[in-house]
């Protein structure tokens, strides 16, 4: 009975030692690019159509490129970014985003955001929204984003 014993002990702190290489080697994953600020906008009713916005913080000394971004809660969700031509507002999707090191870079109403299509259910204030980041240079971001009133104001 004490070989079992000695068996289990041992079973345990390989697993435990594993455990925490993993979650060690998540932690350094996700320091590489931090979100932060961000929220979804509640869908309008009668609309399939959302944006998200948040700053996203390149802790690394490398460029990173945020090349696509994908949610459970719809099959597109597009990178764009307003400017103004001749007097007008206008609205172009983008490819990516590059991010430099150390830097950050900030999505917000009016300039570069996120817009969400054809949302399978209406998005309500107080909901949470996945989003999933993927960087060209390292592991996708998984970031939790409230749902917020499009009359809220994020102007800090």
């Amino acid at each position: 009975m004490k070989k079992n014993h000695i068996i289990m002990q041992v079973c345990f702190v390989v697993l435990i030692t594993c455990l925490g290489e993993g979650a060690a080697k998540a932690a350094n994953n996700t320091q590489l690019v931090t979100v932060t600020q961000g929220h979804v906008r509640a869908t309008i009713p009668g609309t399939t159509i959302s944006s998200a916005y948040m700053t996203i913080h390149n802790n690394s000394e490398k460029t990173v490129t945020l090349h696509r971004v994908s949610s459970k809660i719809s099959p597109r969700v597009e990178i764009h970014q307003h400017s103004m031509k001749a007097g007008m507002m206008t609205m172009q999707q983008l490819d990516s985003l590059t991010i430099d090191g150390q830097s950050q870079l900030l999505l917000q109403p009016g300039g570069l955001h996120l817009m969400i299509f054809d949302v399978i259910k209406p998005l309500q204030v107080d909901d949470t929204v996945e989003l999933t980041l993927h960087f060209l240079e390292q592991d996708e971001v998984i970031v939790q984003l409230p749902v917020q009133s499009i009359k809220h104001n994020h102007h800090h």
